[in-house]
């Protein structure tokens, strides 16, 4: 319900960007948002897990739009800094990404983060709700100086 709340009230920016969002898949708790780049036309599309959300952060995972392959190099766009982690496996690397916890995966860079109050984390700064991560997402495949134009590939 919270999910479906947050997504209600996102619709209207998502519109306006041209954002695909699918229904939501209530059996295996996701979501996909289909994201255009109006930097160079290309398209991300992330699949958001939202399973023991808001408790816990989503995993957050971009899909190759050519193949389906999750959470390849491929799949995530190339940023200049940390956002876009271009260790393998990629992630988002900010509190609000499940990826990004050592304690939720072996590869995540931060055993010093806690995803249990993920929120509270001041790394997270207004990535605390869909509205914040989709919106942080979408501001850096739309920024010259932030998205290299390409994918990690």
């Amino acid at each position: 319900m919270k999910v479906r709340k947050e997504m209600e009230a996102l619709s209207e920016y998502a519109n306006k960007c041209g954002w695909l969002i699918s229904d939501i898949d209530e059996p295996n708790q996701t979501f996909t948002v289909t994201m255009k780049s109006p930097l160079d036309n290309e398209v991300y599309i992330l699949e958001v897990c939202f399973s023991d959300y808001p408790e816990l952060p989503p995993i957050l995972e971009f899909i190759d739009p050519t193949t389906g392959a999750k959470g390849t190099r491929n799949a995530y766009p190339s940023g200049t800094d940390s956002f876009f982690h271009k260790r393998q496996p990629p992630f988002i690397c900010n509190p609000c990404s499940r990826k990004a916890y050592r304690e939720f995966h072996p590869q995540g860079v931060h055993g010093n983060w806690k995803m249990i109050g993920w929120q509270e984390n001041a790394e997270a700064s207004s990535l605390i709700n869909f509205d914040g991560i989709l919106k942080a997402i979408y501001s850096r495949i739309s920024n010259e100086k932030k998205y290299e134009c390409q994918r990690m590939a």
